[in-house]
């Protein structure tokens, strides 16, 4: 993996043109996970059996089935229109995976089966580092990971009603994301003495501090769900005259622990 500085101060993983390095048998990288929130394998292949075969014995057999999907391994593309947030081609909010669970898994894997017509422009992942992401909230508003724990942002869902949940969490001694950019609320409480929003807050510091990975088709991103929120970027789409279909970035997700 190679990081190149584009623009200035802002981390883009790997331009095409770039060395690429064919994996072989998957492999963990806990040093990576654990520093960056993230690990890519590049032309890891885009076999999803293959790919669920791994992670059942890296994780031991814990990769974490959903119930609302009804698979272990979820698969999904771009559509000219979709009521689901992965399926759609405007950008994502940044987000960890079922936070509403009172566990939600601890690592997430993303395939690429097929990039986005106009890659590396379009399609991208982006992640956000829980330490990044504290330093920042404390040096641009004097906000206190204790305070982020404290404050208790609101979400209004059809299915749960209104709730609320701090963007930091406890679970088991350590500290989580709990976190969805696009579920929260159109009111939430006055932070202090901030002219800001909250929301405006927030997303001004994950916009700051994210780094972009620009994914092609065959390459793995793995990401720590607790310790990272992550987003998908805007996504184009192609019509193929001859074929009367459209083409456009594909993925696969698994979950799982360790």
């Amino acid at each position: 993996m190679s990081v190149s500085e584009h623009p200035i101060s802002h981390n883009v993983v790997r331009w095409p043109g770039e060395k690429k390095i064919r994996s072989s048998a998957l492999q963990l990288d806990q040093v990576a996970l654990s520093e960056n929130g993230f690990q890519i394998i590049r032309q890891y292949g885009t076999d999803v059996s293959r790919l669920e075969c791994d992670l059942d014995r890296l994780s031991g057999g814990q990769l974490y089935y959903s119930n609302r999907m009804g698979v272990l391994c979820h698969q999904y593309s771009v559509l000219p229109e979709s009521p689901n947030f992965s399926e759609q081609m405007l950008c994502g909010g940044f987000h960890s995976d079922f936070m509403f669970q009172p566990n939600p898994p601890a690592y997430i894997a993303l395939l690429c089966l097929q990039q986005d017509p106009r890659h590396p422009l379009y399609g991208r992942n982006q992640v956000v580092h829980m330490r990044s992401f504290v330093e920042r909230v404390q040096q641009a508003f004097g906000l206190s990971e204790q305070d982020l724990k404290e404050y208790r942002l609101v979400y209004d869902l059809a299915e749960r009603g209104r709730f609320e949940q701090p963007i930091l969490d406890d679970l088991d001694g350590k500290t989580i994301f709990r976190f969805h950019e696009l579920l929260l609320g159109k009111k939430q409480m006055q932070w202090g003495s901030a002219e800001m929003s909250v929301v405006s807050m927030l997303h001004a510091v994950m916009m700051d501090i994210t780094s972009d990975i620009c994914l092609e088709s065959g390459d793995l991103l793995l990401l720590s769900n607790h310790h990272v929120l992550h987003r998908r970027g805007e996504c184009s789409i192609k019509f193929e005259g001859l074929t009367g279909e459209w083409h456009a970035r594909k993925m696969a997700s698994i979950r799982f622990n360790l």
